[in-house]
């Protein structure tokens, strides 16, 4: 059986916004740097918001695929919270193409996340592939300013 902490998508979103924020008000020129280092600083935040989970960047999956940032339970994948995916000026394909990796290989049977959220470091594109509301939320980061989207 799989238990669930409380949140739900609205709350993990609102979470996410603020680690954000507090980059943005603790030292902004964060966001100049390599998306490793930006991840790096969200995970710190991200870990004080979920002490009951592990928050790791860049892990190497069985798979080899390696989301961004994860909030998960190591060594069992009935208790993956939320996949992040973090770009530097996305352009709608690679948007496209972090959404289709989300849903197909961390919403999937063997991963079981339960939600994603896509960080955009910089405008987003004007056009947008469609994504379940329900399931991944979007962060756009411009200049210094979170905005959810």
């Amino acid at each position: 059986m799989v238990i669930w902490p409380t949140k739900n998508i609205d709350e993990v979103f609102e979470i996410s916004i603020n680690a954000v924020k507090a980059i943005s008000d603790n030292n902004g020129l964060i966001w100049r740097t390599t998306e490793w280092n930006i991840c790096h600083h969200l995970a710190c935040n991200l870990q004080k918001e979920f002490p009951d989970f592990h928050v790791d960047i860049e892990l190497k999956k069985s798979d080899k695929k390696r989301p961004d940032i994860v909030i998960h339970e190591r060594e069992n994948n009935e208790r993956n919270l939320v996949v992040f995916q973090v770009k530097k000026k996305p352009s709608s394909k690679d948007i496209s193409e972090d959404f289709r990796k989300i849903r197909q290989t961390f919403f999937n049977n063997f991963y079981h996340y339960k939600f994603g959220i896509f960080i955009s470091i910089g405008k987003l594109p004007k056009k947008l592939p469609r994504f379940n509301k329900n399931k991944i939320r979007i962060i756009e980061v411009d200049g210094w300013k979170a905005i959810s989207i």
